[in-house]
């Protein structure tokens, strides 16, 4: 794959770099039949800082053509700017093929809607493929949007669409209270659908302490609905980890990266999760029948809230280990036997 199609260029990235970039996907004839699956925040990033032993690990795996995808929860850029940088903070070449975030499966939307309030950072909407046109009072196509990490203004808007009349802002439905059979009584006159791309309640980021992910931004505004509508719930469909369609998704891409360098019969037996998010990495790996492994360098902290004994059902992984090094090292110890 040709560095203009990645959006990588030789001006952002290291020769090492480069070099690896054009060696990596040049598998033996017998590639393994297990992959893994890493989160970000937490597991190979605090903010900005690669963890101790993130980048050592991922050139392991490359160089012994074990196949990875990054896949996150996170979101707000592009795929081609995210990777970019990515492929810069960790020194590892990064692919858009190789990187899934929370909005990605976004893409499949496209032509559904002719309006889109996406609310997140900058060119979400734009770059999972709708054209950035600013929407008008009737409602027409486009998309506008709107930083998540402003709270009030933010849930304002949302509220005042989900009131609407057809999605127009400072319009009131007349519909609004009205009991609909089977479906309640708001949300009944042709407002926006609700999507969710993540259900994460807290993430790890640069901060010593866990800080409030789209998963909280969900719960106020629910919450404030709640009270607007005298206890009705908000109708939304909800994507990200730890749902089954984001790793269906994430398999199928694994399955294509071995395929598309070995041949139409390679195909990933085990999946290893590499994440430190109990209620999305571990919860949605072991919903799917992947090999969850939990990290204690992110949200997960034997010390808060319950800590081990806190990991009930699905939210328990199959190990517990220390750092990313210490996950890489056993997963390809086991490799894809059962």
């Amino acid at each position: 794959m040709s560095l203009s199609i990645l959006r990588l260029h030789h001006s952002t990235l290291r020769p090492s770099l480069i070099r690896r970039l054009t060696q990596c996907r040049n598998y033996s004839s017998k590639p393994p039949d297990y992959a893994f699956a890493f989160d970000i925040d937490g597991v190979l990033l605090r903010g900005r800082t690669p963890l101790p032993g993130a980048t050592k690990s991922l050139r392991k795996l490359q160089d012994n053509h074990v196949p990875f995808i990054l896949l996150t929860n996170g979101g707000g850029k592009h795929e081609s700017e995210r990777t970019e940088e990515l492929s810069r903070l960790l020194d590892v070449p990064i692919t858009e093929d190789m990187f899934i975030q929370s909005h990605t499966p976004f893409k499949g939307l496209v032509g559904r809607y002719n309006s889109v309030l996406a609310v997140g950072g900058e060119e979400v909407g734009e770059g999972e493929g709708w054209k950035n046109d600013k929407i008008g009072k009737s409602g027409e196509g486009g998309v506008r949007e709107v930083a998540e990490r402003h709270w009030g203004p933010t849930l304002h808007i949302i509220i005042d669409l989900l009131l609407s009349a057809r999605g127009e802002l400072g319009t009131y439905s007349n519909t609004n209270g009205v009991e609909v059979p089977g479906k309640g009584k708001y949300q009944n006159n042709n407002q926006p659908d609700v999507w969710w791309s993540n259900n994460d309640l807290w993430w790890q980021g640069e901060y010593h302490l866990p800080r409030l992910g789209q998963g909280g931004f969900r719960a106020a505004v629910e919450g404030v609905w709640s009270k607007i509508t005298d206890g009705e719930e908000l109708r939304a469909t909800t994507i990200g980890k730890p749902f089954k369609e984001t790793y269906a998704y994430a398999e199928s891409v694994l399955n294509n990266l071995l395929k598309k360098d070995m041949g139409e019969q390679a195909r990933v037996k085990r999946v290893y999760m590499v994440g430190d998010n109990p209620r999305s990495d571990i919860m949605g790996a072991n919903g799917y029948g992947w090999y969850s492994l939990l990290l204690e360098t992110g949200v997960f902290k034997r010390d808060r809230e319950g800590g081990e004994a806190a990991l009930k059902d699905d939210m328990r992984p199959r190990q517990i280990l220390k750092n990313v090094e210490a996950a890489v090292d056993f997963g390809m110890s086991r490799g894809g036997t059962s």
